[in-house]
């Protein structure tokens, strides 16, 4: 149950930040969103990764999920990393006050 929720949590994560880098003017704000988002969709491939295994169980649904455990991991330590980055740079990037 806790891998569901996980997956529509950050499914509904992912949404709102790509909304959120559509609405924004600034680039290094927008880049900022996207990382996040980013971030959103790898935690979702991973969950997914792991539900799909867990509820089939079968040498097709590890190699899927196995698929799905690396670019998921990928995606989360690259936008992790980058984002990290751009805090370093930009702190209006990394802030959440609106003016």
């Amino acid at each position: 149950m806790f891998l569901v929720a996980l997956i529509f949590a950050s499914l509904v994560a992912f949404v709102y930040l790509k909304v959120q880098q559509s609405r924004e003017v600034e680039p290094l704000v927008k880049r900022s969103y996207s990382l996040k988002s980013s971030i959103a969709i790898g935690i979702f491939l991973i969950s997914f990764g792991i539900n799909s295994y867990m509820s089939l169980q079968s040498s097709v649904a590890a190699v899927v999920a196995l698929i799905f455990l690396v670019v998921g991991s990928i995606n989360v330590f690259v936008g992790w990393k980058q984002y990290r980055l751009l805090k370093n740079y930009s702190p209006k990037a990394t802030s959440t006050e609106t003016n």
